[in-house]
């Protein structure tokens, strides 16, 4: 790829820096998508990887990897899990190694979050949140 074309798609990834639709995933078969940079200033020959995005066949995101050290060093491991209706269940950050950093769990009633549990790295409950809706009459 010439350097200018490449420098282009660097500025148009960062500028719609977000994740896919659920559409786009599923409506192209994605399963993982990776964004790579180049800085050209401190002399880099090659991109390097800063961030990767999994999706399930259904197009739910279901990790999310950021990476520093032009690729070298993972800063930022998110898992997550869905149930059958695309309700996020289950937050889990990892660390560098894999191991779990901290959970959250989601609970639901009628389709609507009402709780966000927080465990810790020996899944020891440390917080707890409630959502309480108010609905129009």
């Amino acid at each position: 790829m010439k350097p200018t074309i490449f420098i282009l798609f660097i500025l148009l990834s960062a500028s719609t820096f977000a994740q896919l639709k659920k559409s786009e995933a599923t409506q192209f078969g994605i399963e993982v998508k990776r964004y790579y940079e180049q800085d050209l200033k401190d002399g880099d020959t090659e991109p390097s990887i800063f961030k990767e995005e999994f999706y399930d066949f259904r197009g739910e995101l279901i990790e999310v990897k950021e990476y520093s050290e032009k690729g070298k060093k993972i800063d930022l491991w998110i898992k997550y899990k869905f149930d059958i209706n695309g309700n996020l269940i289950e937050e889990t950050e990892l660390d560098a190694k894999g191991e779990i950093a901290r959970r959250m769990e989601y609970k639901y009633e009628n389709g609507l979050r009402t709780e966000k549990l927080y465990y810790d790295s020996k899944n020891r409950l440390y917080q707890h949140r409630f959502y309480k809706y108010e609905f129009r009459k």
